[in-house]
């Protein structure tokens, strides 16, 4: 296996999961996925839905934000637990396996 290969593949490899990333980030902050995310946010207590910020356009809803990975990657195995239950802690546990 040639070394320039193997470089191309995982350039094309890290390039397309930073597009996939980049276009969730920008996808979550569209007015139209907010009754996805609205199921959380009832559950932590938060009832605004700050309808007018889903109403004005605004350049600012079109750039992706990142720091949801940071914080995604300090996350522990006993915040998943207690927060998210046990059936999604064995998730991320098969998913890291994987």
């Amino acid at each position: 296996m040639k070394l320039e290969s193997v470089v191309v593949s995982a350039a094309i490899n890290f390039a397309l999961a930073i597009f996939i990333l980049s276009l969730f980030a920008l996808l979550k902050k569209q007015p139209f996925y907010a009754p996805i995310y609205y199921a959380r946010r009832l559950y932590l207590g938060h009832r605004n839905l700050h309808d007018s910020d889903h109403r004005v356009f605004s350049f600012r809803r079109l750039l992706p934000e990142i720091d949801w990975i940071f914080r995604a990657v300090r996350v522990t195995e006993e915040e998943i637990l207690q927060n998210c239950g046990l059936d999604v802690l064995v998730f991320v546990r098969l998913f890291k396996f994987g």
